[in-house]
């Protein structure tokens, strides 16, 4: 898929291609779509505004701005603490707007009933509906509808038509809520506290304000995708979008996740976002269960609750004719033992950041039991972090993970003067590892295999071993010359739905990591500027990529690999940083010698 702007309010997004919203659930991310013709042109519904296009950006994270041939112009957002959409236009000439919702994924088409001259109902079979307001001098309509001058098109979702805006008497007025809306992503993006070095940063064309459109893209789509409510984060407001186009690799990922949550939690910290992290980690921690796995499940619905389960919608087409098309999401079934390092990880980074004792005392029986089952279950096989469904193996970086989380537990539970009682079994990890997952000088994917993975370039970044180790180096050297793939790189070879064709972006930015610890900053930024070449204009980031036709694959934008592009970015321009401190440092002595 070509890069399209997406935007949040917290509770919901939305895509948009041109002047169509293509995707948009309500109420939450995870509710049924009421457009859809992202994944079915024909039955998705429209929200479409006729004129052709000259440009589209972003005002400001999750606010988009459409400037039309005529002159006119088209914002677009979700209004803040609303389960509803705006689209401000400036009509210079009469356009024509069709609105036709398509309620649960496309299989109910809309009734439409008219409430005045400018307000409008759509009606599903149940009784949930959108209400449409058409905020102009003179509204006309003939099934689709034509506004002329300056104002608002306003379309919210209500769950009974008892409560819709004209169910209460109180006061309404869109204008506000846009207005205040654009305020708070102002306001928030203000506090980013690495803006100023990465401007500095020159990543090929990316320079200044392009690289800090990026950026603040980045980091602004990582907290629109917070739930609100409780804190979680999507792994991406989308679903069914293929990992190969006409291929089957079609998930639903708009759930949390415990791994992906936790590294937008750590990218937030490094932005200066201590306290939005902290809702993440308090979300996670209230999925602790004490009474087996600490997370028993690698997801969650947004709400705390299971996803449900995975079933197939047939009456979708799919993007490009991708099918099935999902709902739901059976991986939370599968045993993973990466996560609670994830969580441990991301619990550490808040606490070095804050100094925040009194966080960490209120959360030390979560985080004893999170380290006391590792200790005791470590040795226990899982499907890893790629999520293979058939395969339960010994997976090396499972086992990092598994160290990590004693070792995070340990330095947490100095910090408040308690025992770490996990000491002995973190060094045991780690010499199990040594000796069971190192083979011919080189770190596997999994004990008795011999190939490598991606998830391996993280052991540096968790801090298990030096980056410039012999066996993470010879490790390295065989990752780039099997995995690599248009100066990017995959997670693997094959599973067991077969080959890996395309490279992952999440993949290529640990490497991007990987290359900046080792002051390979040229090799880095090679890496990064293929990334935001393709992701240019918007900067969002989907699973995958094809870097022959600049296109994104897999569910989009994905929080994950936006999580990790905020920190390659920020890493570079703390090294680049440092190496100028250094130089200058260098010269001065020199003068004074």
């Amino acid at each position: 898929m070509k890069p399209l702007p997406c935007i949040n309010n917290e509770f919901t997004g939305a895509i948009i291609r041109g002047t169509d919203v293509v995707w948009l659930s309500f109420p939450r991310y995870d509710s049924p779509s009421v457009f859809s013709s992202l994944l079915d042109e024909e039955k998705g519904g429209h929200f479409r505004i006729e004129s052709e296009v000259v440009s589209q950006e972003y005002v400001v994270p999750n606010v988009v701005s459409t400037k039309l041939k005529d002159g006119s112009e088209i914002t677009d957002l979700l209004l803040y603490g609303d389960h509803g959409i705006v689209r401000k236009i400036k009509a210079n000439s009469e356009l024509k707007v069709e609105l036709s919702p398509s309620f649960y994924y496309g299989r109910n088409g809309a009734k439409v009933k008219k409430v005045t001259d400018k307000v409008f109902r759509f009606f599903d079979n149940g009784t949930d509906f959108l209400e449409a307001h058409f905020l102009f001098d003179e509204v006309k309509y003939d099934g689709s509808w034509y506004v002329k001058g300056e104002g608002y098109i306003y379309l919210g979702y209500f769950s009974d038509e008892r409560f819709g805006i004209y169910g209460k008497n109180v006061s309404f007025n869109v204008e506000r809520g846009f207005d205040r809306t654009i305020n708070y992503w102002k306001n928030l993006m203000k506090r980013e506290r690495g803006k100023g070095k990465v401007a500095e940063v020159k990543i090929g064309n990316f320079t200044g304000d392009k690289l800090l459109d990026a950026y603040q893209n980045s980091v602004g789509m990582l907290l629109g995708l917070m739930y609100n409510p409780t804190g979680a984060v999507v792994g991406s407001p989308t679903t069914s979008l293929p990992e190969v186009e006409g291929g089957t690799r079609n998930w639903d990922s708009r759930y949390a996740w415990v791994r992906d949550s936790s590294a937008v939690a750590e990218a937030l910290i490094a932005t200066g976002y201590a306290q939005e992290a902290r809702r993440i980690i308090e979300f996670l921690s209230r999925m602790v269960s004490f009474v087996s796995k600490p997370f028993m499940y690698s997801l969650y619905s947004i709400d705390g609750s299971l996803p449900p389960k995975e079933i197939e919608i047939p009456w979708l087409s799919g993007y490009k004719g991708s099918k099935p098309v999902r709902i739901g999401n059976d991986a939370l079934a599968l045993i993973q033992l990466d996560l609670e390092g994830s969580f441990m990880n991301a619990f550490y980074k808040y606490y070095e950041a804050t100094g925040d004792d009194n966080y960490v005392k209120n959360h030390a029986d979560i985080l004893e039991y999170v380290a006391d089952w590792i200790s005791d279950n470590w040795k226990e096989g899982d499907v890893g972090i790629w999520e293979e469904r058939d395969t339960k193996a010994q997976n090396v970086h499972s086992k990092v993970m598994a160290w990590v989380a004693l070792d995070r537990a340990g330095k947490l539970m100095k910090a408040i003067d308690r025992d770490n009682p996990w000491r002995e079994a973190r060094n045991e990890i780690k010499e199990w590892i040594m000796d069971n997952g190192v083979v011919e000088g080189k770190f596997v994917k999994r004990v008795g295999g011999k190939e490598v993975d991606a998830s391996l370039l993280t052991l540096p970044l968790y801090g298990f071993i030096d980056v410039k180790d012999e066996i993470f180096q010879a490790t390295l050297r065989q990752i780039e010359e099997t995995l690599s793939v248009d100066g990017l790189l995959k997670r693997y070879k094959q599973d067991s739905l077969g080959e890996c064709i395309y490279p992952s972006t999440l993949s290529s930015l640990w490497l991007a990591r990987i290359y900046t610890k080792l002051g390979r900053l040229d090799d880095a930024k090679l890496i990064l500027e293929k990334i935001l070449e393709v992701g240019e204009g918007f900067y969002l980031v989907g699973d995958k990529i094809n870097v022959k036709s600049k296109e994104f694959l897999g569910n989009y934008p994905n929080s994950y690999a936006q999580a990790n592009l905020v920190m390659a970015l920020e890493e570079i321009a703390e090294r680049e940083s440092a190496e100028d401190k250094g130089k200058k440092g260098e010269s001065n002595n020199n003068k004074a010698s």
